[in-house]
């Protein structure tokens, strides 16, 4: 018998809406209610473990309106990963407004105080992020996976373009991977890093903490990248 031939992973594919294909008051009510609640599922539970029927009941809704507006768990996480990355990258573009002629000390701190005010007010892309990484397995295996690829590449770009860098190409790569995993490590799992601390997760200690140890970390590696001939 001829071996099977092996199934190679599904490329990302653009994002289509289940359901009607135009929605009324009343099913675009519903359709956002199960948005609001998957992205607090999703936030507290890995895709795998998530639960739909946890999801219909958060949003008030019968379970078999899920798969009426999104045929599936997978297109579901898929949904609120694309929206997470769109409100994530515009966030990101204004942090970095006004910060093109600043120097680095200056800079830096500021976007510090946007990223973190936004991570605490707005948690559940961080969270997210963060849940899903951490499970065993390849990335083909997490629907909507690409939406934080490409989130991390649009941080990437978006620094670049506004911040003079005059180091090296790899540098800067090594630099803003580190910067955005320490970001997820710090603000996903917050209320554990927190209670780590002896800190309320929710305090003004706890961002000060954060702040003070992204900018103790990363200030003299920016200012390398930025003015690479006085270090």
């Amino acid at each position: 018998m001829s071996p099977k031939p092996r199934l190679k992973p599904v490329k990302n594919r653009r994002f289509k809406q289940r359901g009607p294909a135009r929605l009324g008051p009343g099913e675009e009510k519903a359709r956002a209610k199960i948005l609001k609640a998957a992205r607090l599922v999703f936030a507290q539970h890995p895709f795998k473990s998530a639960s739909t029927r946890l999801i219909a009941e958060l949003a008030g809704i019968e379970h078999p309106l899920i798969h009426y507006y999104f045929g599936s768990k997978a297109r579901l996480f898929e949904a609120v990963a694309r929206d997470l990355y769109e409100e994530f990258n515009r966030a990101n573009q204004s942090w970095l407004e006004g910060l093109e002629k600043t120097m680095p000390e200056k800079g830096l701190s500021l976007y510090l105080d946007r990223l973190v005010d936004y991570a605490f007010e707005t948690p559940e892309a961080l969270q997210i992020i963060f849940l899903n990484m951490a499970q065993v397995g390849g990335v083909e295996e997490i629907p909507g996976f690409h939406y934080i690829r490409l989130h991390l590449k649009q941080v990437s770009r978006t620094v670049a373009r506004t911040v003079r860098l005059r180091g090296s190409r790899a540098d800067y790569e090594m630099f803003i991977h580190c910067f955005n995993n320490l970001v997820i490590s710090l603000l996903g799992p917050r209320h554990i890093q927190a209670q780590v601390l002896k800190l309320d997760p929710d305090s003004r200690a706890y961002r000060a903490w954060v702040k003070q140890a992204l900018y103790r970390l990363f200030l003299p590696w920016l200012e390398k990248l930025v003015f690479p001939a006085k270090n």
